[in-house]
C-alpha cells in the first residue's frame, strides 16, 4: 500500500478552507460579532447541507425514507452538542485569547476525535497494524499544537507591550475550562458524522458518489449545531438591542452594508467547503476512518499558523517567539508525515 498523498493533500485543501474561514470577518463593519456567527452558521450550518443534499444526493426523499430514523437523532443530538462547542470557543477566546484557545481546544479535539468514535461504537481495536504509529503522530501534533498556543501566547503579550494590541483580561481559571469543554464537544462532531454513516449508505446504494455523500451527513449533524446556537444567539442580539443587524441594521448611527452578508455567508461556505475535502480525503485514506479527524485537526492548526504568518502577524515579534512558531510548524509537519505513515501501514494485509 503507497503512502496515502492524495487523501492527505485532499485533507489539506479542507483543512486550509477551515483555515481561512473567519478572514471574511475582517470585512465586516458596523455588525456585532453575533449577527456575523448567525448568518456564517445559516449558510455553512443549515442552507448548503440542504442544497447540497438536493444537488448531490439523487432520489433524497426515497433515501430519507428509507433511512433509520435513531441514526439521524444521534447524529443530530451530537450536532448539537458541537455547536454548544462552538460557543464555548468564543467565549473562551476573551479569557485567554485566541492562541491558546485554538492549541487548546482543537489539540484535545484532535486527540479525543480519534478514540471517542470507536470508543462510542464500541470498536476500539489498537491491535490493528499502524495504530501506534498514528497515535505516535496524534501526540506529536499534540505537542506541535501546544508550540503553537506558547508562541502565540508570546505573540499577543509582546504585541499589548508594544502598546499596538488590544488589552485583554486574562483569565486561565475560567478560559481553561472553557476550552476543554470545546474541545471535547468539537470533537463530538466527528462521532455526528459518523452517527450518520447507516444514512449515508442508504445514499450510496441509491447512486450517491462516496465522494460528496458526506453532504447527508450535515444535514442532520450541522442542522443540530445550528438548531442549537439559533435561540442562544437570537437572545443575546435581544439582549443588546441589535436584532435589527440581521436584516441589515448597523450597531451604531453608520449604516451597515449589505455586503456584511455576503461575506458572512462566504465564512460559512469556507466551513462547509472544509468537510467536503474531508469526505472526498477519507474516502482515499483506506479502512482507518479514525484517522481523518486528527489530520484534519493538526493541519488546520498547520495552516491557521501558516495564514496568519502571510498576513504578518508575527512580522514585530521576538526571536524567541519566532523560532517557537518556526519550531511549532516542523512538528506539525512530522506529525502529519507519521500519521501517514501509520495509515501506511493500517493497509498492509496481515496474516493469520
Amino acid at each position: 500500500m503507497s503512502f496515502p498523498i492524495t487523501g492527505i493533500l485532499l485533507h489539506a485543501v479542507g483543512a486550509l478552507a477551515a483555515a481561512i474561514c473567519f478572514t471574511p470577518q475582517h470585512k465586516i463593519r458596523n455588525w456585532t460579532y453575533e449577527s456575523f456567527w448567525f448568518w456564517m452558521c445559516l449558510s455553512s450550518w443549515l442552507l448548503l447541507p440542504i442544497v447540497g443534499s438536493i444537488i448531490f444526493i439523487p432520489h433524497l426523499s426515497d433515501v430519507l425514507a428509507h433511512s433509520p430514523r435513531d441514526a439521524m437523532w444521534k447524529s443530530f443530538g451530537y450536532g448539537a452538542a458541537y455547536g454548544l462547542g462552538g460557543m464555548a470557543f468564543g467565549f473562551a477566546i476573551r479569557y485567554i485569547g485566541y492562541s491558546l484557545t485554538y492549541a487548546l481546544a482543537i489539540g484535545l479535539s484532535a486527540m479525543l476525535g480519534f478514540f471517542l468514535p470507536p470508543l462510542i461504537t464500541g470498536t476500539l481495536d489498537l491491535s490493528q497494524p499502524g495504530s501506534n504509529t498514528i497515535i505516535t503522530g496524534m501526540i506529536v501534533g499534540f505537542l506541535g499544537t501546544l508550540f503553537c498556543g506558547l508562541a502565540g501566547r508570546r505573540k499577543e503579550v509582546e504585541i499589548q507591550a508594544s502598546g499596538k494590541g488590544h488589552e485583554t483580561h486574562f483569565k486561565p481559571a475560567i478560559g481553561i475550562p472553557l476550552c476543554v469543554l470545546a474541545g471535547v464537544l468539537s470533537a463530538v462532531y466527528s462521532v455526528a458524522l459518523g452517527s450518520a454513516k447507516p444514512i449515508a449508505d442508504v445514499a450510496i446504494a441509491g447512486g450517491a458518489s462516496p465522494d460528496f455523500v458526506i453532504n447527508i451527513n450535515f444535514l442532520f449533524a450541522s442542522t443540530g449545531a445550528f438548531c442549537c446556537i439559533l435561540p442562544i444567539t437570537l437572545w443575546k442580539l435581544s439582549r443588546a438591542g441589535k436584532l435589527r443587524e440581521l436584516v441589515g441594521g448597523s450597531m451604531n448611527a453608520n449604516a451597515a452594508p449589505l455586503s456584511n452578508i455576503l461575506w458572512s455567508s462566504i465564512a460559512g461556505l469556507l466551513w462547509y467547503l472544509q468537510f467536503i475535502f474531508y469526505g472526498m480525503g477519507a474516502n482515499r485514506m483506506g479502512k482507518t476512518s479514525t484517522v481523518d479527524w486528527p489530520l484534519h485537526m493538526i493541519m488546520l492548526i498547520l495552516f491557521s499558523t501558516i495564514v496568519a504568518i502571510l498576513r504578518k502577524e508575527w512580522t514585530s515579534c521576538s526571536a524567541t517567539t519566532k523560532f517557537l512558531i518556526t519550531l511549532a510548524i516542523g512538528i506539525l509537519v512530522l506529525a502529519v508525515m507519521v500519521i501517514g505513515h501509520g495509515n501506511q501501514l493500517n493497509q498492509i494485509p496481515t496474516n493469520h
